[in-house]
């Protein structure tokens, strides 16, 4: 009896039939993006010595020995002491939990009520609109730092003021890309049809639209973690931030900004660790933009 000639596939010999997601297919791409997996790996090793931060630090990272104040590297002090004899290594991994604390809280702060401001702005239109709008282009014609120099300052210095400060001038940003993304959905013909079937207009925002923006939100917000992490070190570094004696980076680079050329590895190794951690971010941020573009899916 004559046969069908197989297919590429049971040649190859798949016999079940091939199934796909949009998710599997970014994770895929992701994977197969050596930068990303890059970036992935440095953010990891970061996440995991703020997990373990005490098990790590071979010190206390606030425990002072004034004797040894601005020794160099050596097999006691991998990473040298710095002006008041605190082991640098230490206060580094211990500053990892301080950063990555501003980074994700601020963005998730700026993410979740940007996403209100922008489709709420979208949904709505009208007056709303504008009149949000135009507060949200006001907000963007300020210098991010400074703003969030300005804010703090009204608030007082601290960790949790900084945090709010760079979360509130993080808002704009998300405010536009949501609200251009439920501009886009709410044409669609599937929001047309649960219109004419009577759905509630909330239920529409949080049921069919709001998922559908999440995919530029998450590019965002993983590139923007780093950038808050960028504006967390310049206030610390400007004491607006953390305070001492809280490890912190930015605040080790401003505390050891005079020993710059008498010990120069003070400044160093915070510097190499904020470069090190926007970096990561930065490099995820442009592997996930990659793999959850939907016009680059087979």
């Amino acid at each position: 009896m004559m046969t069908a000639n197989p297919s590429k596939r049971q040649r190859a010999g798949v016999d079940k039939p091939y199934r796909s997601s949009l998710f599997l297919d970014a994770i895929q791409r992701l994977i197969r993006d050596k930068v990303a997996v890059a970036g992935l790996v440095i953010m990891g090793v970061f996440v995991l010595a703020a997990v373990f931060a005490p098990l790590l630090a071979p010190y206390d990272p606030i425990a002072q020995t004034l004797t040894l104040r601005r020794q160099p590297p050596s097999l006691a002090h991998p990473l040298g002491m710095d002006d008041l004899g605190r082991d640098i290594l230490s206060r580094i991994i211990f500053g990892t939990r301080r950063s990555l604390q501003v980074g994700v809280l601020s963005v998730g702060l700026a993410i979740v009520v940007g996403m209100l401001i922008g489709a709420l702005a979208g949904f709505v239109g009208g007056w709303l609109d504008t009149v949000t709008m135009r507060f949200m282009d006001v907000m963007l014609a300020f210098p991010a730092l400074l703003l969030a120099i300005a804010i703090v300052t009204i608030l007082g210095p601290g960790l949790m003021n900084m945090l709010y400060a760079i979360g509130i001038v993080s808002i704009p940003a998300y405010a536009r890309i949501v609200r251009a993304s439920v501009l886009s959905i709410k044409q669609q013909d599937y929001i047309l049809a649960a219109r004419m079937l009577g759905v509630r207009n909330l239920r529409i925002l949080f049921k069919h639209v709001l998922p559908n923006c999440l995919t530029p939100l998450i590019v965002q917000g993983t590139l923007g973690i780093g950038t808050a992490i960028l504006d967390a070190a310049g206030l610390s570094f400007l004491g607006l931030g953390a305070q001492p004696p809280d490890p912190e980076w930015g605040a080790m680079l401003g505390q050891g900004r005079y020993a710059v050329f008498t010990a120069p590895h003070i400044v160093l190794f915070p510097g190499i660790a904020i470069m090190l951690t926007v970096l990561g971010f930065n490099l995820l941020g442009d592997g996930l933009r990659d793999a959850l573009d939907p016009r680059l899916r087979i």
